[in-house]
């Protein structure tokens, strides 16, 4: 008796598959009692005008259409003619999306190489192969060590930077893959070897690939093995592509004018916005009804029926960390922007604040000489705020930008989020930690700050737990909001009310009593006495300045209380990012 192979093929397929979406104007209906198959071993190409319902059926299809009140799915999404959830969905199946969103600063190996790590099995060896394997099948041997780029970086064509996305996914083996207009925003030719490679790869390896496409060019039109048309959420032709869904709709009264390319026809007769395609649209339903949908439905029956691979997590959390620790590292410092610009900026900052406050009276000659506290004592503040911005502003802008990544790749069950957020703040708070540094050995000594030992080292202590703050308000700015424009905008209106209730620009005791709760909240408050205390306890100054700030709490104290703060201001993020983290479409 053969063996079986170890991954059986899989068909795909879908029964009385309805979406509904409630709006203002009643319920829109974007997918109409459809039903389906896409098999093993063949590329099927779905089409359809804006708004006919291509995306959703995919998105469907792979368990990503947000599901609650006011939208609703019903029917059957089968593998195998077995159900399966968005939980299951990755143990044999992968999804590409669209937007290819990969890390500037990584390289095409280090990308795909990384994807192997958490999901195969097996020694470093075996994974390099495997990875090899993937790089020559998508023909990127000649890019594997080059950038991804973007932005601020030079890196691979799009062409290549689709292909490397395509990789990630593929490393793993799947048995079934989905992508979203894959050839968009590439040239015909790029886009003709990209969809001539995932043919082949169907073919030779019985996998199913399955994928929307706006406007194919003849050469890609005649590489389909299976097309779905659709119009209106309903589908009107599925079935073989090339001369099978010429002659269908030729038979029909549709034919195709001679030498035109056949997918640019098809759209040209489904396109809703002519009166013509409107008045043919109930036509074009019958005509599949009577004619395609029992065969469909056939295919539908007999399709395979072998059990599904159960998958099991490859990497514990412990294992996970580690390499999410050393991503993040290789990211974080090939990032011109945030290693050479930060580290100047901070150099800049700190010297200016050095010869602005030069060598401050510490009272001894002068010990009544408000106008010389009052500059000490802004002195500090100002430090506390600066070192704070130095790290919450690089977060909020990066922070939106990485939680895309990790939304792709949780979702794909790559690894969980306690293993991505805690490797990704642990680099964080590693790549914060030369600026405090940096900032204490300049200013504190321009400046003429206390001279003594066990001053010097609690404040810098401080200073590092600030900016460890800051990087912990930075992740609850950037997890609030989806885009790094609106977190920039909207942390102003979080941070200043904060700043204001420091104790600096107004005395805490003189705060009204319905509002001054919220001296509790802020960061600057527990910074600023633990500073100020630490600065005035040996003083020349009469009276002690400390007195007239009416500080509660002794230094120490303050500085346990802003670690805590950072504590639970990076527990609230988490949790955010729990609640608000989606499936993206």
């Amino acid at each position: 008796m053969n063996k079986q192979p170890k991954y059986l093929p899989i068909d795909i397929t879908f029964k009385d598959l309805k979406y509904t979406v409630a709006t203002k104007n009643g319920d829109k209906v974007i997918l109409n009692n459809i039903e389906g198959i896409c098999k093993s071993g063949e590329i099927t190409a779905i089409l359809g005008s804006s708004g006919a319902g291509k995306t959703s059926l995919l998105n469907g299809l792979c368990q990503r259409l947000q599901v609650d009140q006011n939208h609703r799915l019903e029917g059957s999404i089968l593998a195998n003619q077995k159900k399966y959830t968005s939980k299951s969905f990755p143990n044999f199946a992968s999804y590409v999306m669209q937007d290819d969103i990969l890390p500037e600063t990584l390289t095409v190996r280090e990308c795909i190489s990384f994807a192997a790590d958490f999901k195969i099995k097996g020694s470093k060896e075996e994974k390099e192969k495997k990875v090899d394997e993937v790089i020559k099948t998508l023909k990127l041997e000649r890019c594997q060590n080059t950038l991804i780029g973007g932005n601020f970086i030079k890196g691979v064509s799009g062409g290549e930077r689709k292909r490397t996305s395509i990789g990630f996914e593929l490393v793993s083996n799947p048995q079934v893959i989905f992508l979203d207009e894959p050839t968009s925003g590439l040239d015909s030719f790029t886009a003709y070897i990209l969809i001539n490679e995932l043919r082949e790869y169907a073919h030779n390896t019985r996998k199913t690939v399955i994928f929307t496409i706006h406007q194919p060019s003849t050469d890609i039109w005649q590489m389909f093995d299976r097309i779905i048309l659709m119009i209106h959420g309903q589908i009107i032709y599925q079935g073989p592509g090339r001369e099978q869904i010429l002659n269908y709709f030729s038979k029909n009264s549709f034919v195709c004018p001679h030498n035109s390319n056949p997918g640019d026809y098809f759209l040209s007769i489904m396109h809703s916005e002519s009166s013509t395609n409107v008045q043919n649209f109930p036509t074009y339903l019958e005509n599949y009804q009577q004619q395609l949908q029992g065969l469909v439905h056939q295919e539908i029956e007999q399709s395979n029926v072998s059990d599904l691979e159960k998958r099991q997590q490859v990497l514990n959390i412990f294992q996970q960390i580690p390499l999410i620790i050393k991503r993040c590292l290789k990211i974080n410092f090939r990032n011109p922007i945030l290693v050479k610009s930060r580290t100047i900026q901070s150099i800049i900052m700190a010297t200016y604040i050095g010869l602005i406050w030069f060598q401050l009276p510490d009272g001894k000659n002068d010990p009544t000489n408000i106008v010389d506290v009052q500059n000490r004592a802004g002195l500090i503040y100002f430090l506390s705020v600066s070192v704070f911005m130095e790290s919450v502003n690089p977060c909020v802008l990066t922070f939106p930008v990485d939680k895309a990544t990790f939304l792709r790749e949780e979702n794909a069950k790559l690894y969980g989020q306690f293993a991505y957020f805690t490797g990704k703040f642990l680099v964080d708070i590693l790549s914060n930690l030369p600026l405090p540094i940096l900032d204490t050995l300049i200013a504190y000594f321009m400046t003429g700050l206390r001279l003594e030992t066990g001053a010097f080292f609690f404040y810098l202590i401080t200073m590092i737990i600030m900016s460890i703050t800051g990087v912990s308000v930075g992740y609850f700015v950037g997890t609030l909001f989806k885009d790094a424009n609106t977190s920039m905008s909207m942390m102003p209106m979080i941070v200043i009310p904060f700043m204001l209730f420091s104790g600096f620009y107004k005395n805490r005791s003189d705060y009204a009593s319905w509002i001054g709760w919220v001296e509790y909240l802020s960061p600057f408050k527990y910074a600023f006495q633990a500073l100020c205390i630490n600065e005035f306890e040996v003083t020349y100054f009469i009276p002690n300045p400390i007195k007239s700030y009416n500080f509660e709490f002794s230094k120490g104290e303050a500085l346990g209380l802003l670690i805590v703060y950072m504590i639970i201001v990076s527990m609230i993020a988490f949790f955010l990012l729990s609640i608000f983290k989606k499936k993206l479409q």
